[in-house]
């Protein structure tokens, strides 16, 4: 009977179950090394059979085993066990800086909600008794300042007013040095002309000649002389003084100015002071004033209340208050061992089977690939054996699958068998994976069954392959041909490298 027949007809019984499908992955290299032996054996009892017969004179041969090779769908897959989770989860906690005690639940667990209904309130009457404080001091400290402010006012003003006092008994003076200034000099001139008026007598009295009108002419003209240096030196002191009381009047003006700005710079020290001390408590008010708003909290998103850690009465914990799912709209999640997450990207389609949906496939896409480890987990290879088992720490990562359109009987956390598709390939020429060979040089190749019943090597190049099949995209053979089975070519060998280094497919 030809393999493909035998597939047939299993076709038909229906489709492996599961628990078989893990059998036969789980075997490992041993026992298939075991069953191939017994196949070779019995081969060579067959083989020794048809010498007989040959010898005999009975030349009929017993029939090979083959498959055709053909053209059909093949699927490269991950199976992975995961859960339904919601695509969309909220944990609604208030985001207080101090410790509060709860002080209502207004949900329990299965409301459904809409975005901004009351989920809970907190008892925040000291942060309302200390605002209160903070709005009390800030009017005190208000009422304070605006004292200050006008004594800062009136003294700014009362200094100005004393600096134009000295500033004006200052002119003052200077007017009174200047007027001196001018008498000096109008003395002076006195003088001189005295002086001259005396020349004159002199020379009037020196045409005549009375000696007493020239004693007299004399006598003037040296009083005249004498006259004149003290209304010099009388002069040259008005103008020193004049000199001194205008330094004087500027240094009076230098120390009004002075005054004025001393004063102003300390109320504005003063008024930046009060401004700095009212933004602080005003700060400290806003951040009251921000924390009370949080008294309620509100929901994020519509969804189901999936979970409620708060009571009436105990400290708020801030750890997963309430938490909203969205129970329409869920995804599976995963997590995928670090030999295959390699092969699994975001956009790839995935088909998904629950328990509660029966043989229903579901589909899905990869929406979220980790590209960190989320876990380490403990793998255990155990190859039969009674003497040795190896354990391994192996790391995994979270893969997150969109489910298309919505399915009544899924609830959150139930178990999602999903099957991750890697690669696809629609109408290709394919063959059972067993049946290829690998030659001394690396090469592939099939046997192929003549119509004459003779074998001939055909050299193959290979693609993806499913968990049975492997897709021919070069070499000689043609759809249609014949494959003889490796477990009739080749021997243990051949079967064995076939299957891979360690016996079988990689079990999670």
């Amino acid at each position: 009977m030809k393999l493909k027949e035998i597939l047939a007809a299993q076709k038909n019984e229906g489709e492996m179950s599961e628990q078989d499908k893990s059998f036969f992955k789980r075997l490992n290299k041993k026992v298939v090394a075991a069953m191939v032996i017994a196949a070779v054996l019995l081969t060579t009892i067959i083989g020794a059979t048809v010498i007989k017969n040959v010898k005999a004179g009975n030349t009929e041969l017993p029939e090979i085993l083959t498959v055709q090779a053909a053209k059909q769908d093949i699927q490269k897959t991950i199976s992975a066990t995961g859960t339904i989770i919601s695509s969309e989860e909220s944990s609604e906690n208030a985001s207080i800086t101090g410790s509060y005690p709860v002080a209502e639940v207004y949900v329990k667990v299965g409301d459904v909600v809409k975005k901004g209904d009351p989920l809970y309130k907190l008892d925040m009457n000291s942060m309302k008794e200390q605002l209160s404080y903070q709005q009390q001091a800030l009017s005190i400290q208000n009422q304070l300042y605006d004292i200050s402010r006008q004594n800062a006012e009136r003294g700014m003003q009362s200094t100005k007013d004393s600096g134009a006092i000295a500033v004006i008994d200052a002119d003052r003076d200077i007017a009174r040095k200047q007027q001196a200034v001018v008498e000096a000099e109008r003395n002076v001139k006195k003088a001189k002309e005295a002086i001259d008026r005396a020349y004159d007598s002199v020379r009037h009295a020196e045409e005549g000649d009375s000696e007493e009108e020239k004693r007299s002419a004399h006598a003037e003209r040296i009083e005249a002389e004498n006259a004149l240096q003290p209304a010099k030196d009388a002069l040259e002191e008005a103008k020193r003084d004049l000199e001194l009381e205008i330094i004087k009047t500027d240094k009076a003006k230098k120390d009004a100015n002075d005054a004025i700005i001393d004063k102003y710079m300390a109320s504005k020290v003063d008024e930046l002071n009060a401004k700095q001390s009212s933004l602080s408590a005003k700060q400290e008010m806003s951040k009251a004033k921000e924390e009370l708003s949080k008294e309620i909290v509100y929901a994020s998103q519509d969804g189901t209340v999936t979970n409620v850690n708060i009571k009436a009465g105990q400290p708020f914990s801030g750890g997963d208050a309430v938490v909203i799912d969205n129970v329409t709209n869920l995804k599976a999640t995963a997590d995928i061992d670090e030999a295959q997450i390699p092969n699994v990207k975001e956009g790839q389609k995935v088909q998904i089977k629950t328990d509660a949906t029966g043989d229903e496939i579901l589909k899905g896409t990869v929406v979220f690939v980790s590209p960190t480890a989320t876990k380490n987990s403990n793998k255990n290879t155990d190859n039969q054996s009674s003497t040795a088992s190896v354990s391994k720490t192996r790391a995994t990562y979270r893969v997150d699958v969109d489910i298309e359109g919505s399915n009544e009987a899924l609830r959150l956390g139930m178990t999602a068998k999903m099957t991750f598709i890697i690669a696809d390939k629609q109408n290709a020429l394919a063959v059972p994976s067993a049946d290829i060979q690998t030659d001394a040089d690396g090469s592939k190749y099939v046997v192929v069954q003549q119509a004459d019943g003779t074998t001939t090597n055909v050299k193959v190049e290979t693609g993806i392959s499913d968990e049975f099949y492997t897709e021919i995209t070069g070499g000689q053979l043609k759809e249609g041909q014949e494959i003889v089975e490796a477990s009739m070519d080749g021997g243990a060998d051949a079967v064995l490298d076939a299957m891979g280094a360690d016996g079988g497919i990689y079990d999670e």
